[in-house]
């Protein structure tokens, strides 16, 4: 009979050692991510807590999938969406933390004329949507760019003379389309006065307080805009805004 038991033990300590140990192992996911614009714009820096047992993580930044031994990694190819998972041995966390870096995007018309019965400019909201306002004084503080004239000689100006908080405000025609204008131009490359446009051509959009235009700072918004049509003195934008202050990544 004891030697039955003692049979036993071991088969039942030998089925025990068979299991492994990272089989055992539950692990938290990061409760968040910080996100924070790094290189004149171009980079995004993400960070978290450090989360109990974890060995590393597994950061997937859209189709690419990247390990950081540290708390924060720097990410220089633009993408929308990430996730940031605890790793130790081959065990991953079920859940994971999230950032989305898409591009808000608003369609909007308004109007090169000076009537103030018209949405004559636009500014952007803390959401990220742009809205359309009139030239009066009482909305200045609103305003990021204005339109100037009509027809072919249509202009996208700087609302700096009526909002003087965004001196910086510039424009720049992207070398791409819409769609494939995906990293905005640094700071020093714009107009930071007017730009003539066209219909169906892309645009990058800073907002900045620096007075030069030229310094980028991570207080800095950066946009894209597809001239959709010009028709006498109405202009019809797509807009797509990036919500994270200084990163010039504009994907959606």
């Amino acid at each position: 009979m004891m030697k039955r038991s003692l049979i036993g033990v071991v088969v039942l300590a030998l089925a025990l050692i068979g299991t492994g140990c990272d089989s055992q192992v539950t692990l938290e996911a990061p409760s968040a991510l910080a996100a924070v614009a790094a290189n004149d714009g171009a980079t995004l820096h993400l960070s978290w807590e450090a989360v109990d047992g974890a060995e590393s993580y597994e950061i997937k930044a859209g189709d690419s999938t990247y390990k950081a031994t540290t708390t924060s990694i720097d990410i220089s190819v633009p993408a929308t969406t990430f996730e940031v998972r605890s790793v130790k041995g081959t065990t991953k966390s079920d859940s994971a933390a999230t950032l989305d870096c898409r591009i808000v995007e608003t369609s909007i018309e308004f109007y090169g004329d000076l009537d103030t019965s018209h949405f004559n400019g636009f500014g952007f909201g803390s959401n990220g949507s742009a809205m359309g306002y009139t030239m009066h004084y009482t909305q200045s503080a609103n305003l990021d760019f204005y339109a100037q004239g009509t027809q072919a000689a249509m202009k996208l100006v700087s609302a700096a003379a009526f909002n003087l908080e965004k001196k910086g405000n510039g424009a720049k025609a992207a070398a791409v389309g819409y769609d494939e204008a995906v990293l905005a131009d640094p700071a020093g490359t714009y107009a930071d006065s007017t730009i003539a446009i066209a219909a169906g051509t892309a645009y990058y959009l800073r907002m900045s307080a620096d007075t030069t235009g030229g310094t980028w700072s991570s207080a800095d918004n950066f946009a894209k805009a597809n001239v959709v049509a010009i028709d006498s003195a109405k202009v019809t934008l797509t807009l797509g805004y990036q919500k994270v202050d200084g990163l010039r990544w504009l994907t959606k």
